[in-house]
């Protein structure tokens, strides 16, 4: 337990399926702070002059690989235009450092939520940072993506199985750890045990009981 002194920053990270976006802007709704997902983007892409598909590209989960097979098949924007050709100059590693540049940055200008993007890690040590995991188990998870994104429970499987496996990849390579242990957090949330509103409510309580 630490003292944050009203000023905490709430990291998410969460099993794909578990609703943790929404859960992360209910909670942020909640305490009355910002929230940055793919907000984080757009900050890093502006305070680079990058475009903020740049930063998408090397997000951390992956193009589907029917969208990577057109963009490889395709002609490029620049052999059309004449346009900079970020993709040859810009790497995931760059926009990694950039990204958690920007993480560091907006932690230190006041409270706020961050969804995924390996915060916990770039964050860990640092004062005031609240680290929680969201989990369910693999058939509440298929549901969920199934109703989300109106899939068949296969399409929805193998759209979880893909993204944990990228997640995982991304996760490992910026961060040299494994993804998803459960010790590296301060709480871990089955939101398969409670409905939306419990888990905001103990959320809640868990990030103000920081204070105490």
């Amino acid at each position: 337990m630490f003292c944050m002194s009203r000023h905490y920053v709430i990291t998410i990270s969460r099993q794909f399926g578990t609703g943790g976006r929404e859960i992360g802007k209910a909670l942020g709704a909640a305490l009355g702070v910002p929230v940055y997902d793919r907000e984080l983007l757009e900050e890093a892409a502006r305070t680079y002059c990058i475009p903020v598909s740049v930063m998408e590209r090397n997000d951390e989960t992956a193009p589907s690989r029917v969208l990577e097979s057109f963009a490889l098949s395709a002609p490029s924007l620049s052999m059309l235009t004449g346009a900079v050709d970020y993709s040859t100059i810009v790497t995931s590693d760059t926009t990694f450092a950039w990204q958690s540049a920007t993480i560091r940055r907006l932690s230190k200008e006041g409270p706020c939520v961050i969804i995924g993007r390996c915060a916990d890690h770039v964050l860990r040590g640092t004062p005031g940072v609240v680290s929680l995991f969201l989990y369910a188990d693999y058939e509440a998870r298929v549901d969920h993506i199934t109703q989300k994104y109106q899939l068949s429970r296969g399409d929805a499987t193998i759209l979880i199985d893909e993204t944990e496996k990228e997640r995982a990849r991304y996760y490992k390579r910026h961060t040299g750890q494994e993804f998803a242990r459960m010790e590296n957090y301060d709480l871990c949330l089955n939101t398969a045990s409670v409905n939306r509103e419990m888990a905001i409510l103990l959320l809640k309580a868990f990030v103000e009981n920081q204070e105490n």
